[in-house]
């Protein structure tokens, strides 16, 4: 389980088949087979040193998110696992990607930065106003949602200037695919209401 609160950004290093290492300046240690949030996708650490870490990022996974067209060089957002018990500043997130969606519209709006991106059809249901979502891993708030009944669906978010310098939103661009996750409360109640 994340919070959606990122502690820093890593570089992928180098892509081997489907090892991706992972450079980063975590000073705390690291175990064998903990989870690790990157760009919101949990990934399992397989082995570390000083600087590097090493997951495994299968083919299924790739086509699932955004690092099927991940390079080298691209930074990624990282969030260790939560500690029980800590705060939690952002909300839950579980690192299970629902789909990728992408930027429409990226535009400085006064104090803050405007994104909007489109999402399937079938998953609008998901995204509520004020509601939250895990957009690259990051816990935002929905500042924006298309009607149900529109032909395209969509949804904003409105990046405070501390978030936009500490992940790598500021990399994006019009077209970039983001890696999304709803609110894991919503699919539930979706989930109980279509069974019902």
């Amino acid at each position: 389980m994340f919070t959606g609160i990122i502690e820093q950004i890593g570089i992928i290093k180098k892509i081997e088949g489907n090892l991706f290492t992972i450079s980063h300046s975590f000073e705390e240690g690291f175990e064998i087979g903990e989870s690790i949030a990157l760009n919101g996708m949990c990934g399992t650490i397989l082995g570390f040193d000083k600087n590097t870490f090493f997951i495994e990022i299968i083919e299924e996974s790739r086509r699932l998110t955004t690092f099927g067209g991940a390079k080298e060089e691209d930074p990624v957002n990282l969030e260790r696992a939560a500690i029980i018990g800590g705060r939690n500043s952002g909300h839950n997130v579980t690192g299970h990607i629902d789909q990728t969606g992408e930027i429409e519209k990226l535009e400085r709006s006064g104090d803050y930065w405007l994104i909007r991106i489109v999402i399937d059809s079938q998953n609008r249901k998901l995204v509520v106003h004020k509601g939250s979502i895990a957009l690259e891993g990051i816990s935002l708030t929905v500042s924006g949602v298309s009607e149900i009944k529109e032909s395209q669906a969509w949804f904003e978010v409105s990046i405070i200037s501390h978030t936009w310098e500490v992940t790598n939103l500021n990399t994006k661009k019009i077209g970039s695919p983001m890696n999304l996750e709803f609110d894991i409360y919503g699919k539930y109640v979706i989930n109980k209401i279509e069974d019902e």
